[in-house]
């Protein structure tokens, strides 16, 4: 057994160090924050460096606008390369001794600053586990990696370390959305805040108990991405059919009323001419 996963499966949690290359993560910086840039009205530019000063214009300038464009991130090309990047999946492949691999849901990008608080709406997650919201592999992972540089001031994961070992534990309420852990089942003092770097990778446990700490002063921001994967070759999942909490569904209803019109698709598909 490699030595990384052995402290995997101790801890429940394992941080690899520069996995990743600068330059990748700051792609997918410069893809987010030119998704914010475009939508506001003066078309500023901003840097891959700056994804946070495109994010505030938006948030100041239009609520509404920049909520929709925040949820739409989990839908990008780069933030889908960036987890499902070559060098973590032979990571699951080499150490883990993965050989088969299930995507268990989509991506879903952290967006951590008081600047940008939702008046009434999320503000990080409250002590929760992922296994109840994908219900695959008993030993599916959680990749979770930063895109800025997250210290104990600015937001970091915090983690019971070994908590994974006591299965799944009870919720305060089925219907919680957040499927917070019961209160009564752990300490304050057990959680650790999880300091990363840009490249770095973290790996945890379906059932390592985490939440978004609470640390971040004003300028403060935390842009980190996460995904999960199921082992495909893991015998309960074998023996459940391989089942998954996500569900595939199709809106049809028109999010638009009286779109298309013929004049949107004749520009659409209209053919220039090369200058």
């Amino acid at each position: 057994m490699a030595p990384e996963l052995e402290k995997f499966k101790s801890d429940g949690i394992l941080v690899v160090k520069a996995l990743l290359d600068s330059e990748t993560i700051a792609s997918a910086r410069r893809s987010i924050a030119r998704t914010f840039s475009v939508q506001l009205h003066n078309m500023q530019e901003f840097s891959d460096d700056d994804a946070f000063s495109a994010m505030h214009a938006l948030y100041q300038q239009d609520l509404d606008r920049y909520k929709k464009t925040a949820s739409a991130l989990w839908r990008k090309l780069a933030v889908y390369q960036l987890m499902h990047d070559p060098r973590i999946i032979g990571f699951l492949h080499e150490k883990f001794s993965w050989n088969d691999i299930f995507v268990s849901g989509g991506q879903v990008v952290h967006i951590m600053a008081r600047e940008l608080k939702i008046p009434g709406g999320y503000f990080g997650l409250v002590a929760h586990q992922d296994f109840p919201s994908v219900q695959g592999s008993l030993d599916g992972v959680v990749v979770w990696l930063p895109l800025v540089d997250i210290g104990l001031s600015n937001f970091p994961l915090e983690v019971i370390v070994g908590s994974h070992k006591r299965g799944l534990l009870p919720m305060v309420d089925y219907g919680n959305a957040q499927w917070e852990i019961r209160r009564d089942l752990y300490c304050e003092d057990d959680f650790l805040p999880v300091a990363v770097d840009i490249g770095d990778v973290v790996f945890m446990s379906m059932f390592t108990i985490h939440r978004t700490s609470g640390n971040g002063i004003p300028g403060c921001f935390r842009l980190a991405a996460s995904t999960r994967f199921d082992n495909a070759e893991e015998p309960t999942f074998i023996e459940r059919c391989y089942p998954s909490a996500y569900q595939r569904i199709v809106h049809r209803d028109q999010h638009s009323p009286d779109f298309p019109s013929e004049e949107q698709i004749e520009a659409a598909f209209q053919v220039t001419e090369p200058e």
